[in-house]
């Protein structure tokens, strides 16, 4: 289970959800001390995620058909696909290639293998920009989020490829379910399976944090785990488990010294941290050991 390799013959699909609701333009102070908008964070982590895959696809100078990519944004203007191509569904990376918007650059804080941490440079290109308004309509998001998954599971030709991968990134806040609706919704979700496995649910809590006050983690022990916040709560049932497959190379990317099983859960860990988590399931997560 969770070993397909990711080819043109053996593809899968990466769905990233963004709380685009007006409490995203809050500010989070994530673990190295980068503040940010959450809605930032979001449009980066969507951003980089594209960028990467694109060169993953990228075969002398040509990009494959490896991937099906979904954006869906969900706010107050309900839910909204914010790739350029993608109509109400998923896009082929080959063909979203053909959109590639203008590059930017930003700076993060990174920190040395001394400690210190220090500006550097990352530069993305624009897939998407940030936005906020109005309500949280997840339990919305999630059913439309189920309904394509199911159908790209359902196809002949995706059978045999690496399970799909769906990213929730939002300040954890919800406003048309209960907690049990939405933990119940992700439950579903999860269960929709190729032959390598079942559906992959990562989510990624951005919370209003203050210096003094920045819980972070990545990748949590289930065994134990505590918090005072109760969306930080809801969004850890609401995750997957860790596939024991994937646990030895989550220990030594993130160093960690607990046992398993592990939650594909992240809040307020560093840029960089969070840029890795994306990663979970492709190529390049398996050989970052390996480097």
């Amino acid at each position: 289970m969770y070993q397909r390799s990711i080819t043109h013959r053996s593809r899968t699909a990466i769905v990233i959800a963004i709380d685009c609701s007006i409490s995203m333009l809050n500010w989070t102070l994530l673990h190295n001390n980068t503040k940010f908008r959450k809605s930032e964070v979001a449009a980066l982590i969507a951003n980089y995620t594209i960028d990467e895959l694109l060169i993953r696809a990228t075969r002398y100078g040509e990009v494959r058909d490896y991937y099906d990519i979904a954006v869906i944004g969900y706010s107050g203007n309900g839910i909204e696909y914010m790739l350029p191509g993608n109509g109400d569904g998923f896009i082929c990376i080959n063909r979203l290639a053909e959109y590639e918007p203008l590059p930017k650059r930003f700076y993060i804080n990174q920190k040395r293998d001394d400690g210190v941490l220090v500006e550097t440079p990352l530069t993305l290109h624009q897939w998407i920009e940030p936005t906020a308004c109005g309500n949280t309509p997840m339990y919305q998001a999630m059913t439309h989020v189920k309904s394509i998954i199911e159908e790209w599971c359902l196809r002949p030709d995706n059978r045999d490829s690496f399970p799909p991968i769906v990213i929730n990134i939002t300040d954890g806040s919800y406003s048309d379910a209960d907690d049990k609706e939405m933990v119940d919704i992700t439950h579903d979700i999860q269960q929709l399976s190729t032959r390598d496995g079942k559906t992959l649910f990562i989510n990624i809590h951005l919370s209003t944090a203050t210096e003094g006050d920045n819980p972070h983690f990545a990748f949590p022990a289930e065994r134990g785990f505590r918090s005072d916040d109760i969306d930080c709560r809801t969004l850890f049932k609401m995750s997957s488990t860790l596939p024991q497959e994937l646990e030895s190379v989550v220990r030594e990317i993130f160093g960690i010294e607990e046992s398993g099983p592990y939650r594909c859960f992240a809040q307020n860990t560093s840029i960089c941290e969070l840029l890795t988590m994306v990663d979970i399931g492709t190529e390049g997560f398996y050989s970052i050991k390996h480097r």
